[in-house]
């Protein structure tokens, strides 16, 4: 039974949060957005016809279902891609909440616009649910990538501009779940991580390093560009691949089969490479290292016909987060099938600390709803239903610098101290 003091404070609690709430409604900052990960940005869109009302039309038709198809990439794992339907036009725009037209032109007969689509997220939801599609949602803190990379010449970490930096400089506007952030590779930088130190991975700096960013996860992408010499007879291409299914949950012993499927020792001594990288072999090594262990995994690209060494290079960079992209999406898979339920203790030093605790609690994928038990002035008793399991959702709390701890009185939840502030400026991808 609620002791009768608890009882008016929460009355009165109760009456502030209305009030609160409906201040908030009716006086929404100007200009301020709900950036969401339903939300895609830069949609160029460009069509042309007899009028320029017609052309408009189609642009935004085709706007829509171009970031529709974003979106898919997005939250779909990568192996239920192939099961997705051709959605109709009218089908897209049931699940579109509204977009915003930037950069807009306009002639007689030619439209150009540049789209933000904002999607809503129940209907998305129920779409794909009525497909048994499974998706994620859950947006990774950063992730710190340490490129390294041997053209012949050597292991080389700290560069200006080297080809492979480069690569991953020219990535395309992030797109996914997983932020890729890169260093600066300025003289702390470094100081702080050798080209031995990232190799083999030495744990202690590269967690240093990323903290300096922010970040609590480095993935160091070790790339080393090799040719077959002339006189050796050219391999089967299965073998030259080695291709890793980089799909959702890529494993360890995937990467091991790969290195056993070719290994290193067959190939060539390494030599500079220019021009087109037809026949040349790209070793992949991804070490993966964070707060939840590390993991290792190894591949082999080879060289397309008429492919660049540019070209071949992106491709890779492609791989790196496709394969980083699907553990995460596997790790946070919405599970709508098992619901759970937590009763937690949320520590407040005010009114406006619950109001904050529980928008950013409602917004975690996982959470189905938050319902309010009991409310002091120092605290909120709290009952959590939510999607898949206790460590799922302690994943997706980390996210927003959140963490469950268990104590004498229950779960309680905490804010942490991840040094995020504390962030120079990495260079993000």
């Amino acid at each position: 039974m609620i002791e009768p003091r608890i009882v008016r404070a929460f009355t009165v609690f109760a009456v502030l949060f209305g009030v609160i709430a409906m201040i908030m409604a009716m006086n929404p900052i100007a200009g301020a957005r709900a950036e969401s990960v339903y939300t895609v940005r830069d949609i160029a869109v460009d069509s042309s016809a007899a009028s320029s009302a017609d052309a408009r039309a189609i642009a935004l038709a085709q706007g829509q279902r171009a970031a529709f198809d974003r979106l898919l990439r997005r939250l779909v794992l990568s192996d239920d891609l192939v099961l997705l339907p051709n959605f109709e036009d009218g089908m897209i725009a049931q699940v579109v909440d509204g977009y915003i037209i930037d950069k807009e032109r306009l002639s007689s007969t030619r439209y150009r616009a540049v789209l933000i689509v904002d999607f809503n997220k129940g209907r998305v939801r129920k779409l794909l649910r009525q497909r048994r599609i499974r998706f994620a949602e859950t947006i990774s803190k950063d992730v710190l990538v340490v490129p390294v990379y041997d053209d012949g010449a050597g292991d080389v970490l700290w560069q200006e501009l080297g080809d492979w930096r480069t690569a991953w400089l020219s990535r395309p506007a992030i797109e996914g779940l997983v932020p890729f952030i890169l260093p600066l590779g300025d003289v702390m930088d470094m100081g702080a991580v050798s080209v031995a130190e990232a190799l083999a991975p030495v744990r202690e700096p590269l967690l240093a390093l990323a903290e300096r960013y922010g970040s609590e996860e480095v993935v160091v992408v070790a790339a080393s560009l090799q040719l077959p010499a002339a006189e050796l007879e050219e391999p089967a291409p299965s073998d030259l691949t080695a291709e890793l299914d980089v799909a959702d949950g890529v494993s360890q012993e995937a990467g091991n089969a790969a290195e056993q499927a070719a290994p290193a020792g067959d190939l060539p001594t390494a030599r500079h490479v220019r021009g087109p990288v037809e026949g040349a072999i790209l070793q992949l090594t991804v070490h993966r290292i964070g707060v939840a262990g590390e993991q290792t995994v190894r591949e082999l690209l080879r060289g397309s016909p008429g492919e660049s060494k540019a070209d071949l290079l992106g491709r890779a960079v492609g791989r790196v987060v496709a394969q980083v992209e699907g553990s995460w999406k596997q790790a946070n898979m919405l599970r709508f099938g098992r619901e759970n339920k937590l009763r937690i203790i949320v520590p407040l030093t005010g009114l406006s600390d619950w109001v904050e605790m529980r928008r950013r609690l409602s917004e975690l994928a996982v959470v189905v709803t938050v319902d309010l038990a009991a409310l002091s002035r120092d605290q909120a008793e709290v009952l959590l239903h939510y999607l898949g399991e206790t460590e799922q959702l302690m994943l997706g709390l980390e996210q927003s610098d959140l963490a469950l701890v268990f104590q004498a009185r229950g779960w309680v939840l905490q804010t942490e101290n991840t040094g995020a502030t504390q962030q120079q400026g990495g260079k993000n991808l």
